[in-house]
């Protein structure tokens, strides 16, 4: 059941609707960032660095945060402070992203004496 599909239950029911759920209220870009940031990213990132073949995934998750960030500029028009503030999480993401990536390319040459080429993860 998805958050917006659980919050139409709630209203169905009468019962107060989740701060995540309404989604009559809720700004999508906005609520994925913070979900991919507060929860996606750490469980993402902890799984690639024990399964550095998962690396792939970390590499999406932050191509679709920047995207979320890049709508949620067009769609809210935020103000110059906050669009700075959502610039920084997602920096910390790529460059995340790209440490990870960068330790996989290492070990491959390490381990293996060859380079892994990135087109061969998909």
């Amino acid at each position: 059941m998805s958050f917006f599909d659980q919050g139409d239950e709630e209203k169905r029911l009468g019962i107060p609707v989740g701060m995540l759920n309404d989604r009559d209220k809720v700004n999508r870009p906005g609520s994925q960032h913070g979900f991919i940031n507060f929860l996606v990213a750490p469980l993402v990132f902890g799984a690639v660095k024990l399964f550095p073949m998962l690396h792939p995934l970390a590499t999406q998750m932050a191509n679709n945060v920047q995207e979320w960030r890049n709508i949620w500029v067009k769609e809210a028009n935020p103000d110059e402070e906050a669009v700075q503030k959502r610039d920084v999480d997602v920096e910390k993401i790529l460059n995340a992203a790209d440490e990870l990536r960068r330790r996989v390319d290492v070990g491959s040459q390490e381990g293996h004496g060859r380079r892994v080429h990135p087109s061969s993860w998909r």
